[in-house]
């Protein structure tokens, strides 16, 4: 079917969303780098986040335009907010290096960070092969989604695990272990993505 002058196009604003989300991704691993205090990239993330917001209001309120989608409109939706969340914990962490008062990032926040990145990587090339309706060629970004998932997972793990074998300041542990959760949090929201990309695959492919 083609597309009518004005109508919205929901791949295009998903590889935006996507990009814009891997451009935060990158923003954060240069913050966790230790070059500058994390907080000093607090604005411009927030900047990201807010653009993703607006991406996302675009695309519901293109949904609420149109009869025909070139997705079933629940995977629209879902895809958009899922994206929404990886970037949100991403702003969220960088939030909390701020009113937590961490002045320093440590080992596995940088790792954390490699492996969103590498995460956001593989959601953005997804994402093109799903614009170009190449389902199949999918699978192989959505495992090497699902493999981050996992890293973050095992990061999130020994980060804890070494806070409690190693315990210094409790009140300082505890702030320290809620970055790790919410950047495993992030890792889970890209684990989402790939899920719905891969219900996607079942029914289009």
């Amino acid at each position: 079917m083609f597309q009518k002058k004005g109508d919205t196009d929901f791949f295009k604003l998903l590889l935006e969303s996507s990009d814009n989300t891997l451009v935060a991704a990158k923003m954060f691993r240069e913050a966790m780098s230790g070059n500058k205090p994390p907080v000093d990239y607090m604005d411009a993330l927030k900047d990201l986040e807010h653009k993703g917001d607006n991406i996302t209001h675009m695309i519901y309120r293109g949904l609420n335009k149109v009869f025909i989608t070139p997705l079933d409109r629940e995977d629209i939706m879902d895809l958009a907010n899922k994206m929404d969340d990886v970037i949100d914990y991403i702003e969220e962490t960088i939030a909390r290096f701020d009113y937590l008062n961490i002045e320093h990032s440590d080992d596995y926040m940088k790792q954390f960070a490699e492996v969103i990145v590498d995460a956001c990587e593989h959601i953005l090339e997804a994402f093109k092969l799903l614009s170009k309706k190449k389902y199949n060629q999918i699978s192989e970004h959505t495992v090497k989604i699902n493999s981050c998932e996992n890293e973050g997972d095992r990061l999130m793990r020994e980060g804890i695990r070494k806070i409690f074998r190693e315990q210094k300041d409790p009140y300082t542990d505890f702030k320290i272990k809620e970055l790790y959760e919410c950047l495993e949090q992030a890792t889970d929201a890209c684990e989402d993505v790939a899920n719905i990309l891969e219900s996607i695959i079942l029914r289009y492919a």
